[in-house]
């Protein structure tokens, strides 16, 4: 969605679920206009134009000293690109322990909640050339108080939606389940020889091409893979982890797999560039107009 005011711009990074890439895009999108809005100067590069970043609705928060908590991730910004904007106006509103009945009981007011993001959003237009502006965890967060993501967009916005559809199904068809994916963990049984023998086949084949699929693979069930197994996968390059049933079973293992969410923190500077890069090679920066 992008907002358009006046000859300054801003862009909402919103989703209706959790941990589906919103920080990552606000990462690639802040790195990318911070390059455009600077200049090279005897070998330095130095901001021309400030790009902003913000996060309305803050969930999960830290403190940043003087009795300030402030949102993670406008925490992570700010620091990780040197942001110059004040706290108060990259984190206006979070929900704190106890909040909900702060609320309830009358200590804080929709209205009050509102005019913070208004006015944080107005200071950061003011001295910014574009601001990044990035949505809560999801859709039902800030509902009590009138402040989920929809009503903050609301506010004197003109929104455009670019419809889009993201297919992330495991295979059905039997013909297709072992098609080559790269860089895929696959979770199945010891006694399933089909579905091991056709990750080796395709690595196999890639390797013949003098590609590498970086395939890997985590074996349940009673039967501890043989040696003439290991030696397959190890002449593969395909690492393996055996879990025993007395651990989990493959449908448990693959429940905590799935509900392990990464977080991104200032501090893992690897994968903040790799987050970064990410979105620079697959979004059309000109498409949306920065």
């Amino acid at each position: 969605m992008t907002i358009a005011h006046s000859i300054k711009k801003h862009l909402l990074v919103l989703s209706t679920g959790q941990h589906v890439g919103k920080t990552t895009t606000s990462l690639g999108l802040v790195a990318h206009l911070q390059e455009r809005f600077s200049l090279e100067v005897h070998g330095t590069t130095i901001p021309k134009k400030e790009v902003a970043y913000c996060k309305p609705v803050g969930q999960q928060h830290v403190p940043v000293g003087g009795g300030l908590r402030v949102d993670k991730d406008s925490f992570l910004f700010k620091e990780h690109f040197g942001l110059v904007h004040d706290y108060k106006d990259m984190s206006p509103v979070i929900f704190p322990d106890g909040f909900t009945r702060d609320y309830i009981d009358g200590k804080v007011t929709a209205a009050e909640l509102t005019e913070s993001v208004r006015v944080a959003h107005r200071h950061l237009m003011d001295t910014s050339e574009f601001v990044v502006v990035e949505g809560t965890g999801h859709t039902g967060v800030g509902s009590i108080c009138d402040i989920n993501n929809a009503q903050v967009a609301g506010h004197d916005a003109k929104l455009r939606y670019f419809a889009h559809v993201r297919l992330a199904l495991a295979p059905v068809d039997s013909r297709n389940v072992f098609k080559p994916v790269p860089s895929q963990l696959v979770i199945t049984h010891s006694g399933r020889g089909d579905v091991i023998d056709a990750i080796l086949a395709n690595q196999a084949e890639y390797r013949r091409r003098g590609e590498n699929l970086h395939p890997g693979l985590i074996m349940t069930g009673w039967d501890h893979p043989s040696p003439s197994l290991i030696a397959r996968l190890n002449e593969g390059n395909i690492p393996c982890i055996y879990v025993p049933p007395t651990t989990c079973d493959s449908f448990q293992l693959t429940a905590k797999i799935a509900g392990f969410t990464a977080k991104l923190n200032r501090y893992d500077t690897k994968r903040l560039h790799l987050a970064t890069q990410h979105v620079r090679d697959h979004v059309n920066f000109d498409l949306l107009g920065i």
